[in-house]
């Protein structure tokens, strides 16, 4: 008894099933790819998309294919939604993911981390879709639809990645896609931000960025209109995503991905790209100056060198060497981000971060098991910030949906990487790309408790995709009988 190409155990496959499995895997191939490019920024926020769409030259009002792409997706959710025969669908494919989840379909491991997951899915829709129904506030364009697509994409590149051969052409993908996002982010750097502020100030009515600066201080805004022009001023590189600290949760997960390419690629050319992508990753995280994402990739570069030194895949040079490369990058970057202004940032943005989870707080406390529906939290933080979002996945979902999202979301994003990390010791030999996976994956799951990661599409599905890779049993043999 083997599992096909959609995760069902049977005695046979069928051509039209592998037909179905490859067309399946070059569509997630095809999101890893396109997501970051195009679906980075979120839709609500029009200054920073207009940040995005002119530093780095996009034309919206051309009709190109991706224009056209970009029109149908936002079509589906913003147009469409809520739409009764799309929410029936939503929630059937919804269903059969957790179906397929809960049947621990695709993947036989020892143990049953499969099976919380696809209860931790469960839970987080089914949340998700009872929430929207019981608060009855208005609905937003995304509604839950959003969420409920996020575990139908995880369940398909949990299917997808079996094989490693596949698992390797993913993370290739993904760091391909990389090379678009650091030049969008340099030429920002090298003069797009620059010319986004002229082209601001110019559409307010003024010659200049200074004109307009200069007359704008001199009258009173409210705490949002003052945030979005600090945002504005600030000197950070977005690349295609609307904040800096998603763009370097971007940037980390694809540094640890090409660092795995480059140790555990096979072909020459698949290390050339995997050395490449970590480099500008990493150049790019750098000007982004975040902070806590920074931190958190200098710890990962350093476990995951010193996990493979102790299963001797790596020698004690490699792992001083980055131990030593990513303490300078580190320092480096916090100097020059913010030098004798970084207590005074760490202060600020730690002040601004308990205000948003004060917020999260208060309103869990007052529905614990509903939550109060889809946005809720933009309508009730009434801070000195602008923001949509708790910064905090785990109190956003819980505030918004309820007890069983937040917990849902739990079992969903930390299993693959207790399921990852089991596998990962258990294999004879240990893979750096394997464990790439399973430190981006922990990596990615901390940011979320920092900032809205979860919201962004353009890299929770490159993130969902590496937490499949990393959840995979990397025996073959064992991986693929019953």
């Amino acid at each position: 008894m083997e599992q096909n190409s959609l995760g069902v155990i049977t005695d046979r496959e069928t051509s039209f099933g592998r037909l179905v499995g490859k067309i399946l895997f070059i569509s997630i191939l095809i999101a890893l790819f396109w997501s970051p490019l195009w679906f980075g920024s979120p839709q609500h926020n029009m200054l920073q998309k207009t940040l995005v769409e002119k530093s780095i030259d996009l034309k919206p009002d051309e009709h190109t294919f991706p224009s056209y792409v970009s029109f149908a997706y936002v079509a589906l959710f913003q147009i469409t939604y809520p739409n009764k025969y799309l929410e029936y669908g939503l929630f059937a494919i919804g269903a059969l993911t957790v179906l397929a989840l809960l049947s621990r379909c695709r993947v036989m491991s020892k143990n049953h981390s499969v099976t919380y997951v696809g209860l931790g899915w469960a839970l987080l829709m089914m949340a998700v879709i009872a929430s929207g129904k019981m608060s009855k506030v208005p609905a937003d364009p995304w509604g839950g639809a959003l969420y409920v697509l996020y575990g139908a994409f995880f369940y398909a590149a949990v299917v997808s990645f079996l094989t490693r051969g596949r698992r390797e052409l993913a993370a290739l993908v993904i760091c391909l896609g990389m090379l678009f996002v650091a030049q969008n982010a340099l030429f920002q750097f090298c003069g797009g931000l620059e010319k986004t502020r002229s082209f601001f100030a110019q559409e307010q009515g003024y010659e200049t960025l200074t004109a307009f600066t200069n007359a704008w201080f001199k009258t009173n805004h409210t705490p949002t209109e003052q945030f979005n022009i600090n945002r504005l001023l600030s000197d950070r590189v977005y690349s295609n995503f609307t904040n800096p600290n998603i763009l370097a949760s971007y940037c980390m997960i694809v540094s640890l991905l090409g660092l795995g390419l480059y140790k555990s690629g096979i072909k020459q050319v698949v290390k050339i790209i995997g050395l490449l992508a970590t480099v500008l990753a990493l150049a790019t995280l750098f000007l982004t100056r975040s902070k806590s994402v920074i931190m958190i990739t200098f710890a990962l570069f350093v476990l995951w060198s010193f996990v493979l030194y102790r299963a001797k895949a790596l020698s004690l040079y490699f792992l001083i060497g980055v131990f030593i490369v990513g303490a300078v990058f580190a320092t480096v970057n916090m100097v020059w981000g913010y030098g004798m202004g970084l207590k005074n940032k760490l202060v600020s943005s730690g002040g601004a971060r308990l205000d948003y989870w004060k917020t999260a707080l208060d309103m869990i406390r007052k529905r614990v098991l509903t939550g109060h529906g889809v946005d809720s939290f933009a309508r009730k933080y009434t801070g000195n910030e602008g923001t949509l979002f708790a910064h905090n996945t785990l109190l956003h979902m819980w505030a918004e949906f309820g007890i069983f999202a937040g917990i849902g979301w739990l079992l969903a994003s930390y299993l693959p990487i207790v399921n990852g990390w089991d596998n990962f010791k258990a294999a004879a030999k240990k893979d750096p790309l394997q464990l790439s996976c399973i430190l981006a994956s922990g990596g990615f799951f901390v940011h979320n408790l920092l900032d809205f990661d979860f919201h962004v599409p353009g890299l929770t599905l490159v993130a969902l995709a590496v937490m499949a890779m990393a959840f995979q049993n990397y025996n073959e043999n064992e991986a693929t009988q019953n």
